[in-house]
């Protein structure tokens, strides 16, 4: 053990003695590995050089040359990685080369030459593959690992390297080293230093070149460096680096007092703002506000008010200039008033404003986006502010599911009244030609007729009727008829279907034939009938009040006598029948179960040929039916295969549209003086009723429209832009449900597309649309990214702002609400020509100081001293007067050391000649004295200090 390391001991003494100091005994390793490699190589040279001359069998010379040289090539690349700064695994790769590139060694010396390039099995290239992969590895740490994870890598940690003390890497301000080095005779012995961070620069360096340049220039002028002894207060200019001049004002012990709020361009400024704080300072006033305060302003011989915290920081300013201070002041307490009984008013997407009319006599309400543009206005006015609000609470639930419809496209309006449902035509010129006669009870009947009568319109004849005309119409496959009158009255009508038109006709001309010969026949009750069948035999039957066969003789008798003798039988059975003897056709007046009365015409056969379509309330109304069948028993008979126009006059001409079925389901809105205008106007009806779409619109409807100019105009964003609008572009209205106008947009749009996405995002905004008024004056949130509040009057006038913005909503409305707790008890300041003003900083820790500050509130001074209340800094600023009032003023041309009072204690600063802080002391001692002489310290030993870099 103890050979071994005296052969140890010796290496390194001849590494030290020949090399220099290693910096680890991998260092020393790797070098002696590479000489022996290096002999070994020569050796296996010479021995090829020599053997090949001189031995006889070249084989073994090849292969015993071969083998030295190659392993002294091996040991050779293991010294050379050892020698790198390479890390473990680099080193441990290294050796795995070295043990496989070893074998590819020892395998040559086996196989060759009897398995070697075309002898035996050939195992050459196996042998070189094993040799070549064990080079490559240890060839490619030696080439890669130094620049992949070399001396400054990231991801492996340095080893065989002393770690820095906390203290020379920054992270401590004081510890203890080791410090290791020879003695005399050449041995190593070590200390223990006791380290302690003095001073720290102010400023980092992105470079290490400039870190020593900075460093340098310290040394250079730290030991001529010179505390400022002063025998009393001084201010202390100086120009810094940019040529902008500052001050500080310092006591005779070099402690700094204040310093300047702010920087001059020259000399001059700098004196100036001295000589108005040695002027104003001593005398200065000092201001202490309590929650907020208002302060006043001359700029340009106008006046404004401002509120202002405790902090002196701005809450609110005034918008309108006052002619003078006490207007201003006026201003000021009317806007306390104001801003607590204001609305705030935070618009996502629409409100409703009522307003007044100019007037003072009506009221109307208009709809504004989130930017307080008008969007819409009602055309309508009301008596009071309550009637609009109610009209305004009606209308909103409506227009949020209203329909929107187009002007200048025919319409079918469907809509309720009361109970039931209407529907009216509009054509494109937005008037009202057609509706439906009578009240239905559902939409699905509204929607019907509508198709109706866009189906049957077109083909549809035009007809007049003058008192009264047959019609024979069909029903499916057959055909019915019917006499109507010029009111669409039926006084007659077929009782059983025909096969066709003619067939209708034939039996209408029956009916003329035998209701003319026909008798008035009358009963109350059941009645015996005598009469002859076809065939020319007679019969008998006993019918009802209702024409309904009660019996029948159920034989043909040859004569009268012998069918009256057979019905006599039987009307001893019925003895309140009425006996009826018909020759010819007859009219029966009868009466129904519910006491209704009615005709019928029964041919002399007994056979129903037409009855009364209706029933009357008495005998007499039924007989009058009757005779409306007799007056016009020969007017005209027409075919009504197709739906009509049946034109009318009513001291102007009307229409009403009527299906084959004798069912009205379109009448006429407009009237016509005379029937060819009602004529000529028909086609239009029907191009509006087969294009129309069915609309379903409550108490208010949306109407888009094409205009042809407006007031003003929208972008595709919805953005108004003022400016007059061209042809084309549109606009839209509101729509009740009696199609008059009750309000109208305030803007025109682009195209189509873009004012149906305005109104659809109207009616999307409408449910939590905020229906406000502005009596004195409202509190709006503006912005998009930043959020401020403005109060306004009912004009839009803003009377106030928000001296700042905020970056959400939820800030601004506390904004608003802390102006609301501080601007009615808000007191009064006075800015003089100069006043103190004491404030606390925003750290964690709350510290006082105060400044000095004109009468524009622009910081001259401030003192750089902190406290623990602010009744401290009040009792700290009473002396500074004094210092102000007796200070001189210094310009310093070179570097020096400043003394400063800290938080928790003394610190010492190093200011070169243009104010800028070279270094300062790491920590703050106890007492002035100590803080100096660790000053002194320092400027003893830092001249003579060496540098070291740490990473």
């Amino acid at each position: 053990m103890s050979g071994n390391t005296g052969f140890r001991t010796e290496l390194f003494r001849l590494y030290e003695h020949y090399v220099g100091d290693p910096d680890s005994s991998k260092d020393v390793y790797g070098y002696w590995l590479f000489i022996v490699g290096y002999i070994a190589g020569a050796a296996g040279v010479l021995l090829y050089l020599i053997g090949y001359a001189t031995v006889g069998d070249e084989h073994f010379v090849i292969r015993v040359s071969a083998v030295v040289a190659a392993s002294g090539l091996v040991f050779g690349l293991l010294g050379f990685v050892l020698m790198l700064p390479v890390r473990r695994r680099g080193i441990q790769a290294s050796i795995v080369g070295t043990l496989v590139a070893l074998v590819g060694v020892g395998s040559f010396g086996v196989v060759y030459p009897s398995h070697w390039r075309g002898y035996g099995e050939d195992l050459g290239p196996e042998v070189m593959g094993v040799f070549t992969a064990g080079i490559a590895v240890i060839a490619g740490v030696a080439a890669l690992i130094p620049v992949v994870t070399g001396q400054r890598g990231m991801f492996v940690e340095e080893e065989g390297v002393t770690e820095e003390p906390p203290v020379m890497t920054g992270d401590a301000l004081e510890g203890a080293q080791f410090a290791v080095f020879r003695d005399e005779a050449g041995d190593w012995k070590w200390h223990i230093l006791h380290l302690e961070a003095l001073a720290g620069s102010e400023e980092s360096a992105t470079t290490r070149p400039q870190t020593e340049e900075d460093i340098e220039r310290v040394k250079s002028q730290i030991g001529s460096a010179g505390l400022m002894e002063l025998t009393t207060s001084a201010f202390r200019l100086y120009e810094r680096r940019d040529g902008q001049w500052q001050w500080t004002l310092m006591r005779e012990d070099g402690s700094v007092v204040a310093d300047c709020g702010n920087v001059f361009g020259d000399r001059d400024g700098a004196e100036q703002s001295v000589s108005f704080l040695k002027d104003r300072g001593p005398e200065a006033d000092v201001i202490d506000i309590e929650g907020a305060a208002f302060t006043y302003t001359n700029e340009r011989d106008d006046w404004f008010w401002q509120l202002l915290d405790e902090d002196r920081n701005s809450l609110a300013t005034s918008e309108v200039a006052a002619p003078t201070q006490a207007d201003a002041e006026d201003a000021a307490v009317d806007f306390a008033e104001r801003f607590g009984e204001a609305r705030l008013l935070a618009l996502e997407d629409v409100g409703v404003e009522l307003r007044e009319r100019e007037s003072g006599e009506d009221w109307y309400w208009r709809f504004v986006d989130d930017t307080d543009e008008e969007i819409a206005a009602s055309t309508v006015d009301f008596d009071s502010r309550r009637d609009t609000e109610d009209a305004v609470e009606a209308l909103l639930p409506e227009l949020e599911t209203a329909s929107v419809t187009v002007a200048g496209e025919p319409t079918y309006e469907l809509y309720t009244s009361g109970e039931s449902w209407q529907w009216r035509l509009v054509d494109d010129t937005e008037r009202v030609i057609a509706r439906n006669p009578e009240d239905l009870s559902a939409r699905s009947d509204a929607t019907n007729a509508t198709d109706e009568f866009g189906a049957h319109v077109q083909d549809a004849d035009i007809v007049e009727i003058e008192d009264a005309a047959y019609e024979t119409y069909p029903v499916g496959e057959e055909w019915h008829w019917r006499l109507v009158t010029e009111d669409r009255d039926v006084v007659a009508a077929s009782t059983d279907p025909h096969e066709d038109s003619e067939a209708a006709a034939e039996a209408i001309s029956r009916v003329r034939e035998q209701a003319s010969q026909a008798d008035l026949i009358e009963f109350e009750n059941a009645a015996f009938q005598v009469y002859e069948a076809d065939t020319g035999e007679w019969r008998w039957r006993l019918i009802d009040e209702d024409g309904n066969v009660l019996a029948d003789s159920g034989e043909e008798h040859t004569s009268r006598g012998d069918a009256a003798e057979a019905m006599m039988t039987l009307k001893e059975q019925a003895p309140e029948a009425e006996l009826l003897e018909i020759d010819t056709a007859a009219f029966e007046l009868f009466v129904d179960d519910e006491d209704r009365w009615g005709w019928r015409l029964i041919d002399e056969a007994g056979k129903l040929v037409a009855e009364d379509p209706s029933t009357h309330p008495t005998r007499g109304a039924a007989r009058q039916a009757m005779n409306r069948l007799l007056d016009h028993l020969e007017t005209d008979v027409r075919t009504m295969e197709n739906a009509i126009f049946q034109t009318y006059v009513e001291e102007d001409w009307h229409w009403r549209f009527v299906l084959p079925d004798g069912e009205t389901i379109a009448v006429s809105e407009t009237t016509h003086p005379t029937r060819d205008e009602l004529i000529e106007s028909l086609p239009q009806v029907r191009d509006a009723a087969q294009t129309a779409r069915d609309y379903t619109i409550g108490d208010v409807a949306v109407q888009i429209r094409e205009s042809g100019s407006g007031s003003g105009s929208r972008n595709g964003n919805g953005n108004g832009s003022g400016s007059e609008s061209a042809s084309g572009t549109w606009d839209w209205r509101l729509l009740d449900r009696d199609r008059n106008e009750i309000a109208e947009s305030a803007f025109s749009y682009e195209d189509r597309e873009t004012v149906i996405g305005a109104v659809n995002s109207l009616k999307n905004a409408v449910s939590d649309a905020p229906i406000f008024t502005i009596e004195s004056a409202i509190i709006r949130l503006t912005g998009d990214d930043q959020w401020q509040w403005e109060l306004v009057d009912r004009d839009r006038n803003v009377l106030a702002s928000a001296a700042g913005a905020q970056s959400t909503t939820d800030e601004a409305i506390e904004a608003v609400e802390r102006v609301r707790k501080l601007a009615p008890a808000a007191g009064r300041v006075d800015f003089d020509v100069a006043s103190f003003e004491l404030f606390a900083d925003d750290d964690e820790q709350e510290q006082w100081r105060w400044r000095l500050i004109d009468e524009n509130g622009r910081t001259v001074a401030e003192g750089v001293e902190p406290h623990a209340s602010s009744d401290a800094a009040r009792d700290a600023l009473e002396p500074v007067r004094g210092l102000i009032g007796d200070a001189s003023i210094l310009e310093i041309d070179g570097v020096s050391f400043e003394l400063h009072t800290a938080e928790d204690g003394w610190v010492w600063r190093l200011v070169d000649e243009h104010g800028e802080r070279m270094a300062e002391s790491t920590r703050a001692y106890d007492s002035r004295t100590d803080a100096r002489e660790a000053m002194n310290a320092v400027k003893n030993h830092a001249p003579e200090g060496w540098i070291t870099f740490t990473e």
